[in-house]
């Protein structure tokens, strides 16, 4: 999202699109919006006469070929009065208006990063929010237009992949000894404290093959032994992937489960084997459980999520008062993808009330450089009943590029001054 002061090119080549009439330009953006092929051949025909032939076809074969025409038309209108004066066919906020209409939107417009030797120009940057569609869109300015950096989905039409309980009574299988790797990942996340015990959250997740071969079938065992009390707490159960193709780029079937363990360090391991024996993991994590006790700890971790929203997916992804929070387990993101920032906040003081009041703010820095990334960060105020308070912040990665990432959040509980700051660290991969 930044320049350096010294040049920003703002020239570009010109296209085909270019050649078009004022009001051809609007039924070209209008074509691309819905179909990029219909745009395509929208520029290849020669001439005003095809292009008002090709136009009259398209919209014929559709349903609702009128009403829906007019739309698309007047949101095409739109776009160019409110985005398009300086460069309509470049600027990607035109072509998502014309689909999907007026957004919610949030426009950021940072202030200058300056530093001993040099000084940028932070781009401004606009988020758009579609609510009833489930999709959100990242948009930076660079040089006369604004392009797309991220896009991501929500909502009751996004079913995350997971893995669901089953009942089989079937015996545990052996790996084969030509087993390969099923991919596991685990993640760990220390929430509430409860007398001399902690919740503790173990995510998983296995590769999801390339295609699926009927219904995939794994039998996950969980387990955590202490080494000072020789405490040992396991659980086993058989899983079917479910929902594989509901999110493209998905690499994770995911599963979550809680386990409330006593004061002790742990090891804590988790196996996963294929029903067929042909595929098979296990990973071990250590998890230090006394000192968190004994700090008392005035919030939980930092965890990070896929998806956190009011659908129902399954019991499992229901937490902390949310009907829907998907574990992103490997703390990996894809360029320009948006992840969800959640924790919890303890003993915070109330009002007359009995509410709470609580300012959030973070900051993303990269390891590598030591460097602030300048991505929008919004301030977040939460309020509600009791000590306890949630966080949930979506983070926008926009045009940041590969690498080791910290998020640092900073918390303020309003009535009585104490700050908080909890870290977590991600990567964004390609």
């Amino acid at each position: 999202m930044a320049c350096a002061l010294l040049f920003c090119s703002q020239f570009r080549s010109l296209s085909p699109a270019d050649r078009l009439t004022p009001d051809e330009k609007l039924d070209y953006l209008a074509l691309a919006s819905i179909s990029p092929d219909a745009g395509r051949q929208f520029l290849s025909t020669t001439g005003p006469a095809a292009r008002a032939e090709f136009l009259d076809w398209f919209w014929q074969g559709r349903k609702d070929s009128l009403p829906a025409r007019q739309t698309y038309e007047s949101r095409a209108r739109q776009a160019r009065s409110f985005f398009g004066q300086i460069d309509l066919l470049n600027d990607d906020r035109v072509k998502t208006y014309i689909r999907f209409g007026p957004p919610h939107r949030e426009s950021y417009e940072p202030e200058p990063v300056r530093s001993d030797t040099l000084t940028l120009l932070v781009n401004p940057a606009e988020i758009w929010t579609y609510d009833s569609a489930g999709f959100q869109f990242d948009f930076v300015k660079t040089g006369t237009a604004y392009r797309q950096v991220g896009e991501s989905r929500f909502g009751p039409a996004v079913m995350y992949p997971s893995l669901e309980e089953v009942d089989l009574g079937r015996p545990v299988p052996a790996p084969r000894a030509d087993a390969v790797s099923a991919g596991l990942a685990v993640s760990l996340s220390r929430m509430g404290q409860f007398s001399d015990t902690v919740a503790v959250e173990v995510a998983y997740g296995i590769d999801l093959p390339a295609r699926l071969a009927g219904q995939e079938l794994y039998h996950v065992a969980i387990s955590a032994t202490g080494r000072r009390t020789d405490l040992r707490v396991s659980t086993g159960f058989w899983t079917a992937v479910t929902n594989p193709d509901e999110v493209p780029g998905a690499r994770l079937a995911v599963g979550r489960q809680v386990f409330n363990l006593a004061a002790d360090v742990y090891d804590l391991t988790v196996t996963a084997v294929s029903a067929d024996s042909a595929r098979y993991s296990t990973v071990t994590r250590t998890l230090n459980l006394i000192d968190y006790i004994k700090r008392v700890q005035p919030s939980s971790d930092l965890a990070f999520y896929f998806l956190a929203d009011s659908t129902f997916q399954s019991p499992q992804f229901e937490a902390r008062g949310w009907r829907r929070l998907v574990p992103l387990v490997t703390d990996e993101v894809s360029p320009g993808q948006s992840f969800y920032a959640v924790f919890e906040l303890y003993n915070l003081d109330t009002d007359q009330g009995g509410r709470h009041r609580v300012e959030a703010d973070y900051d993303i820095i990269e390891q590598q450089t030591s460097q602030l990334a300048v991505v929008p960060t919004p301030t977040r105020f939460a309020a509600g009943d009791g000590p306890t308070a949630v966080i949930v912040e979506r983070v926008h990665t926009m045009d940041l590029r590969p690498g080791s990432y910290l998020l640092v959040a900073r918390c303020k509980d309003l009535e009585s001054g104490r700050e908080v700051s909890v870290t977590g660290q991600f990567r964004i991969v390609r």
